[in-house]
């Protein structure tokens, strides 16, 4: 049997612990002896155990840069020394980095990560982006293969030289079918009501500054106050939650934004969207841009050039970048116009079909893994 380890940074039901969940229950049971490691406590760790895969807690890895990540790198090493694993595969920018590193002082025979978005970004010191991939050249040339969620950050990296395309391939996020079918329901259910009294834009974010939370509370608020038909719910939590809120109370539209925290059951909330959200400074490929395309909704993106992959016009708006103004006004237009929301929406439906499939994420991994088997 294989022994197979998945590492990840946050202990959050969020993007790139999704994906580790995601992959991980198509996995025949009979071939792999599947392990999970991460920063402890939080709702993932819970969902891990109740599928049965061994969780390790990583006591000493934590997201901020600091001299624990030593500590994190020794207790990594260890990990793997112990078990022997015969595949590691690395998610997210420090366990990967600290991973790969560990995993070929212990010689592992395949060691695979998936860059779910590049750790250097545009709007860091040149400093910082120059460190970063420094780092990203060094760790990718201590793995087998390095898969990137979209064509974007892949061509990124290649052309900065940061890994080998020997070594580079795309395989798109998709979701499982059980939750497609769930999501399939919502659209079909979905109806145009061209009188609704409320128009609710939704989102299903983290509260980060990667995010751009502050922005697009900021932006709510003002098209709240001139616009009385729109309304938005943002289900989701982080370290930004509680100054959003207090935002918004700020300007007495609590009830009109609407920030419940995070709920697992995100299809109800879905079904009560008209349209979703999302206006981060960088995404990869979003699981909660999938899910909201298969529940027939429109959406609205920020113009940066992973979400341009995934978003076009005919299922959205694509709106630039740190600019309110601009966003503002889409969001008004957007409420203006429920019949082209709904359109796009169900080309949105039509769309993700053609750009994710479930099969196929799990064939593409399988095929990495197999390689050791």
């Amino acid at each position: 049997m294989t022994r197979l380890l998945h590492l990840q940074l946050l202990p959050l039901l969020a993007g790139a612990p999704n994906f580790s969940l995601y992959l991980l229950e198509a996995l025949p049971r009979d071939q792999f002896d599947i392990y999970v490691a991460s920063a402890p406590g939080g709702d993932f760790v819970d969902v891990v155990k109740e599928c049965g895969y061994h969780y390790i807690p990583l006591k000493f890895m934590e997201r901020p840069i600091s001299i624990k990540d030593t500590l994190a790198l020794a207790e990594l090493y260890s990990l793997i020394k112990r078990y022997h694993f015969d595949i590691v595969h690395t998610n997210s920018s420090k366990p990967g980095f600290l991973g790969r590193l560990a995993a070929s002082f212990c010689h592992t025979p395949l060691i695979l990560h998936t860059e779910h978005a590049t750790s250097f970004q545009m709007d860091q010191p040149v400093w910082q982006q120059n460190l970063y991939m420094r780092l990203e050249k060094w760790a990718n040339r201590l793995c087998d293969y390095v898969v990137f969620v979209n064509n974007t950050d892949r061509i990124k990296c290649l052309d900065l030289g940061l890994v080998s395309p020997s070594k580079a391939l795309t395989i798109n996020n998709a979701i499982p079918y059980e939750k497609v079918e769930q999501l399939e329901k919502i659209a079909q259910e979905r109806k145009l009501v061209s009188d609704k009294k409320d128009f609710v834009i939704g989102s299903i974010i983290r509260f980060s500054p990667a995010k751009n939370v502050i922005n697009l509370i900021s932006a709510a608020c003002q098209v709240c106050k001139k616009e009385a038909k729109l309304k938005f719910i943002i289900l989701g939590k982080g370290e930004y939650l509680r100054l959003c809120r207090q935002i918004v109370h700020s300007y007495n539209l609590d009830e009109r934004i609407v920030l419940p925290g995070f709920d697992i059951n995100i299809e109800k909330w879905l079904a009560l969207f008209d349209a979703f959200i999302l206006y981060s400074r960088w995404e990869s490929r979003p699981f909660s841009c999938i899910e909201a395309m298969y529940s027939g909704l429109p959406v609205i993106v920020s113009d940066i050039p992973s979400l341009r992959e995934m978003i076009t016009d005919e299922c959205g708006w694509i709106v630039p970048l740190d600019n309110q103004p601009a966003l503002i006004q889409c969001l008004i237009e957007v409420a203006h116009q429920p019949e082209i929301a709904f359109e796009k929406g169900v080309i949105a439906n039509k769309r993700i079909k053609e750009i994710s499939d479930y099969d196929t994420m799990v064939k593409g991994y399988l095929e990495l893994y197999q390689r050791v088997m």
